[in-house]
């Protein structure tokens, strides 16, 4: 959320404007990803199924760009998906890593 927040040792954070300006960048997908139902309706059955078709939505989304990121550039597809996916298995793992180094 867009508000300020507490620190470890109690103090209180403001949001900075780059946090700001992400925040209304991604609100398209953060309206979008809403849609999910709660994890307690049908005991979690809606939330497991609206979330399994978001990922779908979303690898749609991300094959799209990749084809037109591939045919801007002049490079072939396989080369494309190849590096696509690479950064998409190894990013998250680097975040994950710089969070736990701090």
């Amino acid at each position: 959320m867009l508000h300020p927040t507490k620190n470890e040792d109690g103090d209180i954070v403001d949001f900075d404007a780059m946090e700001g300006l992400l925040h209304f960048t991604c609100i398209g997908w953060q309206l979008f990803f809403s849609m999910v139902p709660p994890a307690h309706y049908s005991h979690g059955w809606a939330c497991f199924f609206g979330a399994l078709a978001m990922i779908g939505v979303v690898t749609a989304i991300v094959e799209k760009f990749a084809t037109l990121f591939g045919c801007v550039l002049l490079v072939h597809p396989s080369i494309t998906a190849i590096t696509f996916v690479a950064l998409g298995t190894s990013l998250p793992d680097t975040f994950a890593s710089m969070t736990a180094a701090k």
